[in-house]
């Protein structure tokens, strides 16, 4: 029998080496950038929820500082609150400066004055303020729904009519008679 000749390892060619690894860093770059792309859809979602989360968060804060004050505000001076208030809006912007709620000249940002001082955002303020306008459309509309005194005509005590007992028909037989009440 012949002796089968021993194979020799075929090396691999120096530019077969540099393909091989050039492939193998492809792989490594591209389960990278898979995992990078994913990471970033992942953020991407959190950012929309947290600033869903931040616009409530806001809303509420200013329900809670601005709306809700001024809305209370309006209730107390105004037989039309919605009508006083968006007479206000349109006219100043109310914005909460230092912890207090500040009446605003939309064109310069400056708090709105009155007899020379900036006006406190209390009930007989505002009042005045309205009252005091130099519109006579503004002040018009003004005078017909803010509440310039919560006083009744009694001096504002309560008064309670007494009404004189009515008379009851009693009725039998199908006949009615009158039966005066006492």
């Amino acid at each position: 029998m012949m002796a089968e000749p021993t194979q020799q390892p075929i090396e691999p060619s120096p530019e077969a080496l540099e393909v091989a690894t050039l492939r193998k860093t492809n792989a490594d770059l591209l389960q990278k950038s898979a995992t990078r792309k994913s990471r970033i859809l992942e953020l991407e979602a959190s950012v929309g929820t947290l600033t869903a989360k931040a616009t409530e968060a806001e809303t509420r804060i200013r329900q809670l500082t601005i709306d809700g004050p001024v809305q209370d505000l309006c209730q107390e001076i105004s037989v039309a609150p919605q009508a006083l208030r968006s007479a206000l809006e349109s006219e100043y912007r109310i914005e909460l400066r230092d912890a207090v709620l500040t009446l605003v000249n939309p064109s310069d940002g400056k708090p709105v004055m009155h007899e020379g001082k900036p006006v406190p955002f209390t009930a007989d303020s505002i009042k005045a303020l309205l009252l005091a306008s130099k519109d006579e459309a503004k002040l018009k509309l003004y005078r017909a729904i803010v509440v310039v005194s919560k006083a009744s005509g009694a001096g504002g005590s309560a008064f309670k009519r007494t009404v004189a007992p009515a008379e009851k028909l009693h009725f039998g037989l199908g006949l009615g008679v009158k039966v005066q009440s006492s």
